[in-house]
Formats: structure tokens, sequence, C-alpha cells
């Protein structure tokens, strides 16, 4: 409860009130050079709205998990017998080969009318959230489909403890803020997304993230993970237009299982040393199934609750999103993400080849686009 009263006391920054005397008070400008200044991800949540007793957005109860869901697909009966093939394998097959057939337990959405997130397409449609705010037309059926699932909720254990992944050598998200004159006001600025090279800096207990490290830029490899975004700051207020961004994102002890989220949108309060809010947008289905349903072991689902055939089947029931290329399913989430100021390094040399296999020079700090 402590930490989602945090997170909201945290969002309520972000609608932006009185922040311009703060940033004033800390010199914000002063910690921008040649008009640009970096931040590295340390934190990436998902943005779940619950109340502490859960009653209101989910009446019927928290859904069952995988072991739940096992003993009322399969009881224990009498003279019964199961084999392992109509059984363990039978649900361990549809991890694999995920359906959107009518679930054959009970999977409950969540009855919330309010979410985390942002107004990405711009309506305000009768299925929208509200925000803790009360910002009309916010979409985010991600609340739809996991508000009622342990695993995702405010009080679950795996949501902060392993909330460390961002420390990976491989999941290492950079954003470059570019043609800023003021962290305060800016009519126009561009949002730039690396994959970087370097662990984000901490003290010597590893608890605590530090500002001033230096993050050099994946641009040959990392290539898949740059994304411009066109921007705004209002009142050290952070907000972009919606661009698809792919992100990298390599789970514990599993492989890489990179996620695409389509037109993503960043509100940010930005600070001289830190910035945090909301990444929201739609995330790809298919990616999600993989890094997090395939690559993760029943057994560990278990520990949250997480019944991933269900959820996959609400996932899909409540996509709002399609990729106009490949027509893959996606749904609209946001995410609580946090970043601490770096100092970016671009690469001075040939680092990168295009597809020709013909070596092209990197930027340098100071040629932008």
């Amino acid at each position: 409860m402590k930490n989602k009263m945090c997170f909201m006391a945290a969002t309520a920054l972000v609608s932006g009130a009185g922040m311009g005397a703060a940033f004033a008070a800390e010199g914000a400008d002063s910690f921008i050079q040649n008009r640009s200044i970096g931040y590295v991800m340390t934190s990436e949540l998902k943005a779940i709205y619950d109340t502490p007793d859960g009653k209101a957005e989910c009446p019927n109860g928290i859904n069952d998990g995988p072991r739940e869901q096992f003993k009322i697909l399969f009881p224990d009966v009498p003279g019964k017998k199961y084999t392992v093939m109509e059984t363990q394998l039978e649900r361990e097959g549809e991890i694999w080969f995920p359906k959107t057939t009518p679930d054959k337990v009970p999977y409950r959405e969540s009855q919330s009318k309010v979410a985390f997130g942002l107004n990405l397409d711009g309506k305000i449609g009768a299925n929208d959230y509200t925000s803790p705010e009360g910002e009309k037309g916010i979409d985010n059926n991600l609340q739809r489909a996991w508000g009622c699932t342990a695993n995702y909720r405010s009080t679950s254990y795996n949501l902060f403890a392993f909330d460390n992944w961002r420390k990976y050598a491989y999941n290492i998200v950079v954003l470059e803020l570019t043609d800023v004159d003021s962290l305060v006001d800016d009519n126009d600025v561009t949002v730039t997304t690396y994959r970087g090279l370097d662990r984000p800096m901490t003290d010597a207990t590893g608890a605590k993230y530090l500002s001033g490290g230096t993050q050099r830029l994946d641009i040959r490899w990392g290539k898949p993970f740059i994304s411009k975004f066109k921007g705004r700051i209002k009142d050290g207020v952070l907000m972009t237009e919606g661009t698809d961004y792919t992100m990298p994102s390599a789970g514990n002890g599993s492989s890489f299982a990179d996620v695409r989220y389509y037109k993503t949108q960043w509100r940010l309060n930005v600070m001289p040393e830190r910035a945090e809010g909301l990444m929201a947008g739609y995330i790809d289905i298919a990616d999600w199934n993989s890094a997090s349903n395939q690559q993760r072991s029943t057994h560990h689902q278990a520990y949250g609750q997480s019944a991933t055939p269900s959820s996959y089947r609400l996932m899909m029931k409540n996509a709002d999103y399609k990729d106009p290329n490949t027509g893959a399913a996606a749904i609209s989430m946001a995410l609580r993400v946090k970043f601490t100021q770096v100092f970016i390094k671009h690469p001075d040399s040939t680092v990168a080849a295009n597809d020709a296999g013909q070596a092209v020079p990197a930027k340098t700090a100071g040629d932008r686009d």
C-alpha cells in the first residue's frame, strides 16, 4: 500500500502543478549541455490500479493461479486416473501454443473504472478509463485483463522484489533529450531511445542509483531500439507524440525476447538528476507471451498466481490495436518508469554497418538531426 501511495503522489507531480517554481529553485537548466540531457532507466513496473481490499475492481475475488486451476480441472476423484498427456502436457502445451477458445476455468476481468495511463488515441470512449487524477479517455485495457491477477497488483511480492532487471547488461534503456532550451518549458524537444552499454551507477550498497554516470550508446547491435519522439515540456513535464518503440528485454535467466510497443508515448517529470512518470502504448501480445509466459516456468508463474493460458486469453479478448503491417494483436497499457541522469557518449568512430554491409559513420555528440 505504501508503494502504491508513493506512486500516486509521484503521478500527481507529473500533472505539473507548481513544478515551475521547483525547477527554478533547483537550477534545472544548468544541467543541460549542448541543448541535451540524458537519462538511463532504473525501474519499470506494469501500472495496474487497485484498491487495498480489491472489492471495487474484483468483487468476485482474485483469480486462481496455475496450481489452483489444475486442481479444478483435474480433481482428485476416487478411482479416476489421469494421464500425463491429458493433464500436465495439455496445460503446458497451451503456453507454447496459446489458444483463444473459451477458458475452461473462470478468469475474471477487472471491473475498475480507474486506471493509470494516457489517452493514446486522442478520444474519450465508453470503455476508456479515468486516471486517479481525473483525466478522461485513458487507454489501458491491460488493466481489464490483469487487474485481478495477484502477480500484477500493488501487493505482489514479485512486483518489487524483482524490479532489478534493468541492472542486466542487455536491458539498458537510455533516453536522450535534444533541442532542449529549458527543462521547465520548451515547446519543441526531441526524445531518442537507445540501448546503453554501461550498467547504471549505484552507491556502494547497490540499492540506490546515482546520477552523473556515463552511458555509451550501442549504435550497431542496438539499432532496433533507436526511436525518435517529438515532444514538448510544460511546467517540468515532458509529453511526447506516439511512436513505435522496441524495448530490449532479457529476463531472469531467460533468453532475449525484445518487446514491441506501438504508438508509444512518454509523460515524464524531468528533473536535473532524475525523471519519472509513465510510458504508455500498445504492447505486442505475442512478444509479451514469449518474454513472460514462455520463458518463465509455470512453477515460477505460480508464485504470483499468474495462470498464463488464461491471462493470454484475456489479453487477446481485450486487444485494441493491430500492427498495420503484420496484423499482430496488441493491447493498451502503461508502465511506471524511473530514470536517473547520465552523460551520454556518442561513438566517435565508424562503428555501424548498413544492410549493404557498408560502413557508416556514427554521430558524435555535436552532430544532431
